[in-house]
């Protein structure tokens, strides 16, 4: 059977809650043609109970009424034929309604926890400018009256289900349409259909216990409503629980109202009031409300701590999603951790600031890719906090998303001209800022494939420089004993010559060559050899002078160039050098050698006109010295 069917069975029986008396004969009449607001008013004033409770809830609902309401016809004017006609019928349906034969159906709690959805939902509604006000109050009265209809038409079987889930929510829609063949929201939908109010009321009471559920546009009016009847009711159920772990549920409500553009100071304010002013309304509906929490309470009985953020019901980011280090600025706490915890649970690293000066130097210690920031706060806001990100040359990459409630075009290009890359507003919308990430996150990881690329390229440059350098380093160096090898000795000759032919400054410069050394190679083998040419160039490098250059030409020949030095002191250099090689004992493979050296010494004169004739001079000399008999030095 289907599910109209089933509202039928259910309606034919009788036993659904439906207006009676002056109030049936006022909504009857209301549907009439071309009656009058005099008609209507002295229908009410049969009952004077009922006129005296319709003036004041009319002075209570019509927020912009510039002067109190003191008649029936001035409130029937006020409020208008459909709201008059809706209210009539819930002042009806809890008069007849207070009690019943469901036992486990608490009717008193049961028009409490409406009459707390009502009077929240009328000040949700003024605050976000979502219908009318007095509509929207009704809609709150009635929007789970289908849970009261299940009570009055199938008293036994639904007291059965409530023991059952043991007054929880929990299975409780499922059991339901098992049992009857629709939920107590779809009853609740039907109903309102029934007694002529809005199509989108319908809607929104069979949807707004799951609000995901309804395939409303965000953001849409249709939305707007549903998540403000979704919120009403979560205060409600809040605001009347008796255990006290169920008092964690004020963080939830705060994510809710959120959702609604709505910050948690100000959802503690308006439940603070809407508990204040349940006393009054309870007393115009004849109810007997008992112990109501505040807002206020609820939060001094718990501290905020993440752990009470549930984040895991807003929309998860893709698993491939780019990591990043995000920092969240909002002075709003509830935000904050709410932000937080989403992003955390996708693996992103995140830090927390409640303003920009916070942020500042939030930044200079986790140096995040991406800021999520809020536009009003205090001691900085996000504007500011922008201008200062972006004067910082090391912060310029990083990615700014700016949150605000004001969309006015002046507002964001100033947002824009203060750095901001991005922009969201509240309520944030989950769906759209796992969307706008997704876009950051790729400019992001751009950012850093090519920093990454300007990194590997500039360490490629620095290690082929240090390449060059070194295979520089090895043509200019002699392998054996690491002394300048010819060609280094000729270029550093060339420009000694150079310096001295500028300044007149003397240069000397000495070829040397160890005596009879092919016969340590024939004795004693090349390794021996290359042992004492190693020892001979260690002996010649600790005995120069600074300014001196040793090299080695090849073989057992060794060039030193004296920069800044005449004969006599050249001579007097070459002479220790000897000394010190003919004192010194090579030592290799356990072979004691005795070495002595010949040294033929030419100084820089003007009947030589370059470097050539200068080192021919040098190795004439050196001939010369070997001819007379060797170790000594030669000069002339």
């Amino acid at each position: 059977m289907a599910r109209d069917e089933k509202f039928e069975v259910l309606k034919a029986e009788g036993k659904l809650p439906s207006p009676k008396g002056v109030a049936m004969h006022v909504i009857q009449l209301s549907q009439k043609d071309n009656v009058s607001n005099q008609e209507i008013a002295e229908a009410i004033k049969a009952d004077p109970v009922l006129s005296g409770r319709v003036i004041k809830i009319a002075n209570m609902v019509a927020t912009y009424h510039t002067r109190p309401i003191a008649s029936v016809v001035d409130a029937v004017t006020v409020l208008g034929l459909n709201a008059l006609r809706q209210l009539l019928l819930s002042l009806s349906l809890v008069e007849g309604n207070r009690d019943g034969v469901c036992k486990n159906f608490n009717y008193q709690e049961f028009w409490a926890h409406s009459l707390l959805t009502a009077i929240a939902a009328q000040h949700l509604g003024l605050l976000g400018k979502i219908g009318s006000n007095e509509e929207v109050f009704i809609l709150g009265l009635l929007g789970n009256v289908g849970r009261l209809a299940f009570a009055s038409s199938r008293p036994d079987e639904y007291s059965s289900m409530l023991e059952k889930t043991a007054g929880t929510d929990s299975g409780l829609a499922e059991l339901e349409l098992a049992e009857f063949g629709l939920t107590h929201n779809q009853l609740s939908g039907a109903l309102l259909a029934e007694w002529g109010l809005p199509v989108l009321f319908q809607k929104v009471a069979v949807n707004h216990e799951v609000p995901e559920k309804a395939e409303f546009a965000d953001n849409s009016r249709e939305d707007r409503l549903l998540n403000l009847l979704h919120v009403s009711n979560y205060l409600a159920s809040l605001c009347l629980s008796q255990d006290p772990l169920q008092r964690k549920m004020v963080y939830k409500l705060m994510m809710l109202a959120s959702r609604l553009g709505v910050d948690a100071n100000t959802i503690i304010e308006l439940g603070d009031k809407v508990v204040k002013e349940l006393s009054e309304w309870s007393k115009l509906f004849g109810l007997n409300v008992g112990r109501v929490y505040s807002i206020t309470e609820l939060l001094d009985e718990v501290p905020l701590t993440s752990d009470l953020i549930d984040a895991g019901s807003l929309p998860r980011l893709p698993k491939d999603f780019y990591k990043l280090r995000v920092l969240v600025v909002d002075d709003d706490r509830v935000i904050l951790l709410m932000l937080q915890n989403w992003l955390e649970q996708d693996g992103h690293i995140v830090t927390t600031a409640r303003n920009g000066v916070e942020a500042l130097l939030a930044v200079e210690e986790s140096m995040p890719q991406l800021i999520l920031t809020d536009w009003v706060m205090p001691e900085m806001d996000g504007i500011e906090f922008c201008r200062a990100l972006r004067r910082n040359i090391a912060w310029r990459n990083i990615y700014v998303f700016i949150v605000t409630g004001l969309e006015s075009n002046d507002r964001l290009v100033d947002a824009f001209e203060a750095g901001a890359d991005d922009y969201l507003t509240k309520p944030i919308n989950f769906k759209v800022l796992g969307a706008r990430l997704r876009a950051g996150q790729r400019v992001v990881q751009l950012q850093e494939e090519l920093e990454f690329d300007r990194q590997q390229l500039s360490q490629f440059a620095a290690e082929l420089a240090a390449s060059n350098q070194r295979l520089q380093q090895l043509a200019l160096t002699d392998v054996l004993t690491e002394l300048p090898n010819r060609r280094n000795a000729n270029e550093q000759l060339d420009r000694q010559w150079a310096i001295a032919e500028r300044s007149g400054r003397p240069l000397s410069c000495m070829m040397i060559d160890i005596d009879y050394f092919k016969n340590i190679n024939d004795t004693h083998g090349h390794k021996v050899g290359d042992d004492v040419l190693k020892q001979v160039a260690n002996i010649l490098r600790s005995t120069a002078r600074k300014q001196d250059m040793v090299c080695r030409l090849g073989g057992e020949e060794f060039l030193v160039i004296c920069p800044d030095s005449d004969p006599e002191q050249a001579f007097q250099y070459a002479e220790r050098l000897r000394q010190s090689i003919a004192a010194g004992n090579m030592n290799s493979a356990g072979v004691d050698i005795r070495l002595t050296v010949s040294i033929g010494l030419a100084n820089k004169k003007p009947e030589l006109s370059n470097v050539e004739m200068l080192l021919q001079l040098a190795d004439k000399r050196l001939y010369a010295a070997k001819n007379k008999g060797r170790n000594q030095t030669v000069a002339d």
